[in-house]
């Protein structure tokens, strides 16, 4: 936390509207949201700390920008921020599935109700604006006669990343705090520390990321997202060539060796993996416009041959013993053994029949 923020917290005097103001992945609204835990929640007090985690402490509010025509989202919004707390508007926009998101009048007006009532659990009532650039000229003019006599114990954190596209004298009546970009150095030790990311990658997505936490998540999604399918490319043509030869047991033997050293996160992330990709075949099968994209294409995958092996007569039973894997590696049960049993049900399970004829499905198609 920021050293000006610390400042505050200590001497007890906060500013009734701050701005947190700084660009793309600098933590500025991650930042307000601890800051706001450490003015609500005592450090010892466990169910107001619980509230706080799933964004459901009642003297906390947030106001963001909404669709026009759908604005009773915040389930997606407190999801959002569990899974991208660094992620920008176009994030959002993507997350919810707009082209046009704004904050209207309306937030603001169903603000001033909320503020106008006393707190519930805490001395103050904390009000977090994420990105005032989007709000409209009628809603900032609002927002700004609420700032001009704000209500007694109430706290206005603004979240944004250009100050030029917010109102003039709305900048003028709120405490500024400025953030940077992420150094080099603190991106590659969040990187190793919270992440576990090796040395050498952790070097590589710092460069790239050029002080952007939000760009550097994003670079270990896409990292992370090629390891499972380069490993599930792997050991699915493994499962199909088992029968031609013995030495691709062995292989898959190795394979479930391996998935043991894995952490368990990673492990149940790669069984969710397989739940998707088998899915998606699923659909392509029997619905193929509704996949735009191959989704793999890693050493020439043919995607299509391998569809013709998901059909209506396994795909519930495949869904089913990948969660019963799920379930025991949750339960501690020794992985290596539950992912080699899971790898040969999935075997027989692909042998089911389908009513189409032997010579649509070879398994030598699948290279």
């Amino acid at each position: 936390m920021k050293s000006e923020i610390i400042h505050l917290l200590k001497i007890n005097k906060i500013p009734h509207a701050i701005l947190f103001l700084g660009p793309e992945g600098c933590g500025n609204l991650i930042t307000a949201i601890n800051f706001s835990k450490k003015i609500l929640c005592k450090e010892d007090d466990h169910s107001c700390l619980l509230k706080f985690k799933n964004f459901q402490h009642p003297d906390l509010h947030f106001i963001f920008p909404l669709p026009k025509k759908n604005q009773n989202i915040f389930n997606k919004w407190s999801i959002f921020l569990k899974k991208q707390p660094y992620g920008c508007f176009s994030d959002w926009i993507k997350w919810i599935k707009s082209n046009e998101c704004f904050i209207y009048k309306e937030q603001i007006e169903n603000l001033l109700k909320k503020i106008t009532y006393k707190s519930y659990e805490s001395d103050y009532k904390i009000i977090i604006l994420w990105m005032p650039e989007k709000l409209t000229l009628y809603s900032s003019n609002k927002l700004l006669k609420i700032l001009e006599f704000p209500p007694k114990k109430t706290i206005f954190l603004l979240v944004g990343e250009n100050e030029n596209n917010i109102l003039p004298t709305l900048l003028s009546r709120i405490f500024l705090i400025r953030f940077k970009k992420f150094s080099f150095k603190e991106i590659k030790k969040f990187l190793e520390k919270k992440l576990k990311i090796d040395t050498i990658q952790s070097k590589q997505i710092a460069l790239k990321a050029e002080g952007n936490l939000n760009k550097a998540l994003k670079l270990v999604n896409n990292l992370q997202e090629n390891y499972l399918e380069i490993n599930f490319i792997s050991w699915i043509r493994n499962l199909f060539f088992i029968k031609k030869n013995p030495i691709f047991f062995e292989k898959i033997i190795l394979f479930s060796k391996k998935i043991n050293f894995w952490k368990k996160e990673t492990q149940i992330k790669f069984l969710l993996y397989l739940i998707e990709i088998f899915r998606k075949a699923f659909i392509q099968k029997y619905k193929n416009f509704l996949i735009k994209e191959i989704p793999l294409t890693y050493n020439k995958f043919n995607w299509t041959n391998f569809c013709l092996f998901i059909h209506k007569q396994n795909i519930e039973q495949i869904n089913i013993e990948i969660n019963k894997a799920i379930y025991e590696i949750e339960k501690n049960a020794v992985v290596e053994i539950v992912f080699l049993d899971l790898s040969l049900k999935i075997n027989e399970l692909f042998k089911k029949s389908n009513k189409i004829k032997s010579n649509q499905i070879k398994e030598n198609q699948i290279k």
